[in-house]
């Protein structure tokens, strides 16, 4: 057994120099020292457990660390009793095993051993997944620290699941890992489930290291959420080895774009107006070779929203002509027949496949993975998936202009607001809103009500508040008995409602530069390795607004100068210093806000009554959507939501 002692003293003295030539200790941390200046708010027996060998990373204390090396393996020579003891343990493995369980502390899922470190060491020589331990958890005071919000995550998921082995890196992911394995919120594990996944875990981890992401900085959990986002669970369970690391093969750059510092890139304009085409050293296809083709979740007939897509639509077709087949499906089922249509579509060599809903996006994703040479869209925003890029207008543009037209137009200063869903996107244009009331109406407020809840406490139309004639509602619900497009409108004393302002969505401007960036070759230039979302304004033309022509000239003039700086970027919407409820200071991180953090905006301006929707009290349909493009902060925040 000397020999095994030998040769695991080869790999401590390697990973020894290794951890010094990149200036870090080359020896076994020490919670101790670690816990030196935590505030520890409680300490918890987890009783016997087992221990994900990879997740021992220490001592509880400094009297032995520095007989092993950081990865657990030996320092001290062949001829100390230490390694007279080490070969024993050895021996005592390999003919009955090693059945004692180590004592343990847990500090951020990462374990530190009180006794038992030559049996650990041992244990790790020979490969072992886990260690049986006795353990205590020591709990850390909440803070704001990532890695704090991550644990606190992780304490939730193990009240549910007793499963330590998955890691993450970024806060929600294990609210994620929930949904995607079938589980509803707060719903428990059964042993059964505990087995299956921990089956799946092995087996993907296992390919996940062999095709090289041990060498990447994220973790196998990471990796684990974006190959569950395209393939069923279920079916991930029933997968071989080699069908996993296939599909694995296959979802490779949508792991690696996870790396990345910015993994979305926000393009502001279409592509005709960052460069001229005819700068561009690209080969022009056949302009006949392109097929396009539509999917709706809804029909034209009884969705406006399937409606303005298809007129968009008409518009191509004559402008293409012969050069381009278009085609169309409608009543695509996320559920039932989205995926087998897309796939029917690819098959039959679709070049270009548009998809007009959220809620299709991951029918998409699964699609796009067997069939790399169809490039699909889904209109949604904040999507980071290079295999799906994503279009979706600025939307806050247009309601700022609206806020400012809504405080000229109103006799009282409070307005209404009519939210569509909590998704990315939705928190700027209410904010935009507020600071274009602001702007002509310093005392004015905003009382906000939402469109996404099943059965709404209070009237969308505001009737209940006598105070309030003029609100903004684009309620995008695509129910046919439920659409309102009013835009920005004024209740008249008779009940009938003045429409002031609509913004209009130009889907044939996104459809038209992005079919002409595939005919040009500039579709592949634009990607960078990166998830590419088009997310256009009113520069570009794909926002416009059409205002009442009753209006007065004066305010038409003014509500036209403002969008005229809007677009030449003379104007910034939101100020460096924003406020938002109970007089939260909010600030860009440089003189102003950037595309990202406006996207990413979860907090609503001060002057607004309300609050955003909480997860629970979602319809059902609605969760599905946030499930896929939701704001985190939605995601992680069950109950019911405050009235406005």
């Amino acid at each position: 057994m000397l020999d095994e002692y030998k040769a695991a003293l080869r790999l401590g003295q390697r990973e020894y120099r290794a951890r010094v030539a990149r200036g870090q200790s080359p020896y076994l941390a020490v919670l101790d020292d670690v816990l030196m200046n935590v505030n520890i708010v409680a300490q918890e027996d987890l009783g016997l457990v087992n221990i994900p060998a990879e997740s021992i990373v220490g001592t509880k204390t400094s009297g032995r660390h520095t007989a092993f090396a950081s990865n657990f393996m030996p320092l001290l020579g062949p001829d100390t009793e230490f390694a007279s003891k080490w070969a024993n343990l050895c021996e005592a493995h390999i003919s009955e095993g090693i059945h004692t369980p180590v004592v343990a502390f847990e500090f951020l899922n990462r374990f530190y051993i009180q006794e038992g470190n030559k049996r650990v060491s041992v244990l790790k020589y020979f490969g072992a997944a886990s260690i049986p331990g006795t353990v205590t958890r020591m709990v850390p005071a909440r803070s704001d620290s990532l890695e704090n919000r991550i644990y606190y995550e992780f304490l939730d998921f193990y009240k549910l699941s007793q499963l330590n082995i998955v890691d993450f890196s970024r806060p929600g992911s294990f609210a994620k890992l929930q949904k995607l394995v079938c589980k509803a919120t707060g719903e428990a594990w059964t042993d059964e489930d505990r087995k299956n996944f921990k089956s799946l875990y092995t087996m993907f981890r296992q390919q996940f290291e062999a095709l090289g992401g041990g060498q990447l900085p994220l973790t196998t959990g990471d990796a684990l959420l974006v190959y569950l986002s395209v393939y069923r669970y279920s079916d991930a369970c029933k997968a071989t080895p080699a069908q996993l690391k296939e599909q694995l093969e296959k979802l490779w750059d949508e792991i690696t774009v996870l790396t990345q510092p910015q993994a979305v890139e926000l393009m502001l304009d279409p592509p005709s107006a960052r460069e001229p085409l005819l700068k561009l050293n690209v080969r022009i296809p056949r302009l006949s070779e392109l097929k396009v083709f539509f999917l709706h979740e809804h029909d034209a007939k009884t969705s406006a929203w399937v409606r303005a897509h298809q007129e968009a639509c008409e518009v191509l077709e004559k402008e293409f002509q012969d050069r381009v087949i278009f085609s169309t499906r409608e009543d695509a089922n996320s559920f039932v027949n989205a995926e087998q249509v897309l796939e029917e579509v690819a098959h039959d060599g679709a070049d270009l496949v548009f998809t007009s809903s959220i809620r299709l996006h991951t029918a998409c994703l699964k699609v796009a993975a067997q069939h790399p040479k169809t490039k699909i869209l889904n209109c949604s925003l904040n999507t980071p998936h290079p295999l799906v890029r994503t279009y979706f207008p600025r939307t806050y543009e247009a309601t700022y202009l609206l806020g400012m037209l809504a405080g000229i137009a109103s006799p009282t200063d409070t307005v209404g607001y009519v939210g569509t869903n909590p998704i990315y996107g939705v928190p700027a244009a209410i904010n935009a809103f507020a600071q274009g009331l602001r702007a002509v109406r310093p005392r004015g407020k905003i009382l906000l009500r939402w469109a996404c809840l099943p059965d709404p406490e209070y009237p969308l139309d505001f009737s209940d508040r006598p105070d309030i004639t003029v609100f903004y509602a684009r309620d995008s619900r695509e129910a046919p008995d439920t659409f309102r497009d009013y835009g920005l409108c004024q209740r008249q004393p008779t009940g009938l409602l003045r429409p002031l302002g609509l913004p209009v969505w130009r889907w044939d401007i996104f459809y038209r530069e992005i079919i002409r960036s595939v005919l040009n070759g500039t579709w592949d230039s634009e990607a960078s390795g990166r998830a590419i979302n088009y997310w256009w304004g009113m520069k570009s033309g794909a926002v416009e607004l059409s205002y009442n022509a009753e209006l007065g000239g004066g305010t038409l003039q003014l509500l036209d100068l403002m969008e005229k700086q809007l677009q030449e970027g003379m104007l910034h919407i939101f100020p460096a210093e924003s406020f938002a409820q109970d007089h939260q200071l909010h600030s860009p991180a440089g003189s102003a806000y950037t595309p990202k953090e406006l996207m990413l905006m979860d907090w609503l301006d001060e002057c607004v009554e309300g609050s955003l929707p909480a997860y629970d009290a979602l319809s059902a349909k609605t969760r599905f959507l946030v499930d896929i493009n939701g704001l985190e902060i939605i995601k992680q925040t069950p109950g019911s939501p405050a009235e406005g």
